[in-house]
């Protein structure tokens, strides 16, 4: 899947695309649809400044602006609780990516993401660009349907508990990283949640997408377009998310497999989920 994860993404974006112009053709497409539209858009074009920015500072910038606007604009409680959960999301990732940035600790791979900048054409920059626009317009699909039909239902409350519970891992795994990347930058991070789980800040990340699915499954009435939008983005960012703890995991052995040490961590660790 590590190797092959550009080709989903690229499938996944084609079928996203395809389904933007269904539904535009249908007459379902709103106008609040078209202003998540043109926010993911805007945030997107960071791509042009460096190809690694629409990972994640557009990211965390569609989840925090779109969240805003859904909880804004659906004037309902459900569309509150999920648009302002999401808001929140988008908020504590942008923060926590500009402090990575910026730290000592990252300073050495942020000079190998500009030299690698350089080196990628605009045309790749520019198909970056429309795949995400389309990502990020999708991926917030399920708070638009649920602060469209009003009350909180039971499917609603489980989807924000847990997205915030991933919410929170993912919070708190950060920081423990980035902590102890700060006193130890050339090794693997053992402290707190990384003790037993040698990825919970990934896993905090799935969790949110499947709070999304939850919440949009419901709202989204069996109906197979209405399915296929509030399930499509948040299904490729797991799969994302997958193929990093995959990915991480083969680089840690890589790098530290003939170290004792590390031979214990893994043994008393687990990938995606903790080992006790």
């Amino acid at each position: 899947m590590v190797k092959n994860i550009r080709a989903i993404f690229s499938v996944f974006a084609l079928a996203m695309m395809a389904l933007f112009f269904m539904r535009v053709y249908a007459d379902a497409w709103s106008v609040i649809n078209w202003g998540m539209l043109g926010v993911s858009a805007a945030v997107c074009l960071l791509v042009f400044r460096c190809f690694v920015y629409i990972f994640n500072y557009s990211y965390a910038l569609a989840c925090l602006i779109n969240g805003s606007l859904l909880a804004i604009t659906g004037q309902t409680l459900a569309g509150y609780l999920l648009g302002a959960v999401m808001a929140a999301y988008g908020a504590r990732l942008l923060w926590f990516t500009w402090s990575r940035t910026h730290s000592d600790s990252y300073a050495a791979r942020v000079e190998n993401v500009r030299r690698e900048d350089a080196k990628i054409p605009t045309a790749v920059k520019i198909a970056l660009w429309v795949q995400c626009t389309f990502l990020y317009t999708f991926h917030l699909f399920a708070v638009y349907l649920v602060s469209q039909q009003g009350g909180l239902s039971a499917a609603t409350l489980a989807g924000a508990v847990v997205i915030l519970v991933g919410l929170v891992i993912e919070a708190l795994a950060d920081a423990q990283k980035q902590a102890g990347k700060a006193l130890a930058p050339d090794t693997y991070v053992t402290n707190g949640l990384y003790a037993r789980w040698r990825h919970p800040n990934y896993i905090g990340e799935i969790l949110v997408q499947v709070g999304l699915i939850i919440a949009g499954v419901a709202a989204a009435a069996a109906t197979w377009g209405a399915l296929a939008a509030v399930t499509l983005s948040p299904l490729y960012i797991i799969l994302l998310m997958y193929s990093e703890c995959i990915r991480a995991d083969g680089y840690m052995e890589l790098r530290y497999g003939d170290q004792d040490a590390f031979k214990t961590y893994k043994q008393n660790s687990g990938s995606f989920l903790p080992r006790f």
